[in-house]
């Protein structure tokens, strides 16, 4: 797994994994726990065994749940650094920064006082959905995209839902799980209690989630 930054050494292992997709890229990840019930969450989609583009992303989730600092950073076929894509939280506003793009101002968004960010992938988009379940609905939602390689944003709103607990199998464990979706999309995820994406079911494909560790206190 590939990092933008190392494991600092005040970090402590939290839980990794991996999701596997049909097209061969493979998202690794782990949590750390940085203080004040905060994650950091660091993405590899690794799209190299299939020939294609890569993302690495950190992220600082708050004990609220929510992202205050997303970093994303594109790789080509060939391993080239592409744009990156600094996003910022703060209270009614996000701050965007796109870099190695020619003409690419930072932008400043007006969100309001609730609102959620949601970065490309499984896991961080697993947890926005998992944290916009716990507030007034419908929710504010910026929602982050990547097409070839270009970063895009856009302000929307949506309702977030939730079905009542049930088991479902991640690999060779039974694990309870929530079944949630956004009242705009097809998609389906299942989320267990930490808000951490066990499947997702997209476009008539299933993506689930293997090599599941996470620490016992």
């Amino acid at each position: 797994m590939r990092r933008l930054h190392a494991t600092g050494l005040r970090e402590r292992f939290v839980a990794s994994g991996v999701y596997s997709q049909p097209d061969g890229l493979l998202e690794h990840w782990s949590a750390h726990e940085v203080g004040a019930g905060a994650l950091f969450l660091r993405v590899d989609r690794d799209g190299r065994a299939a020939g294609g583009p890569s993302l690495l992303q950190e992220a600082l989730r708050n004990a609220d749940g929510n992202f205050e600092r997303i970093d994303q950073q594109h790789y080509d076929a060939g391993g080239r650094p592409g744009a990156r894509l600094r996003c910022t939280r703060f209270a009614g506003h996000v701050e965007l920064s796109l870099d190695n793009v020619d003409c690419a101002p930072d932008e400043q968004i007006d969100m309001g006082p609730d609102y959620v960010l949601i970065p490309p992938g499984i896991l961080l988009a697993g947890m926005a959905l998992a944290r916009a379940q716990c507030l007034q609905q419908p929710v504010a939602l910026l929602r982050m995209t990547l097409d070839a390689d270009r970063f895009a944003w856009g302000r929307s709103s949506a309702v977030a839902c939730c079905e009542q607990s049930g088991v479902i199998q991640a690999g060779e464990r039974a694990l309870t799980a929530r079944r949630c979706s956004w009242n705009d999309s097809p998609q389906t995820c299942w989320l267990d209690a930490h808000g951490v994406a066990l499947r997702l079911e997209a476009a008539g494909q299933s993506f689930r989630l293997t090599h599941y560790s996470r620490r016992h206190d």
